[in-house]
């Protein structure tokens, strides 16, 4: 396996623990010491494969819009986040229903 497939790995690793655990709590209080700490790694290597806070929330909505996660596209959609208005307007509508 490739260094870049390893890498590729991994983020989609981080970014599936970000959605658990914003599924359990909020997007908004998942750290990337929360995140390391349930794969193993340190937050070094979490910031190494996804960047910024701003940008792992950014990438946390876009999960959640990906795989239809309601709870998480309904806080982004309390939180006025800009990223969750790109979901198309039915799943809106469903993540508004489910609260």
């Amino acid at each position: 396996m490739t260094k870049r497939k390893l890498a590729t790995d991994r983020r989609e690793e981080v970014l599936a623990v970000a959605l658990a655990l914003s599924i359990e709590g909020c997007y908004r209080n998942v750290t990337r010491r929360g995140i390391a700490d349930r794969i193993g790694i340190t937050p070094q290597a979490i910031q190494h494969h996804i960047g910024t806070m701003a940008v792992l929330r950014r990438d946390i909505v876009r999960a959640a819009i990906r795989v239809e996660c309601l709870p998480v596209i309904a806080q982004a959609m309390a939180y006025k986040d800009p990223h969750v208005m790109k979901a198309p307007k039915d799943l809106l509508a469903r993540a508004r229903g489910s609260l």
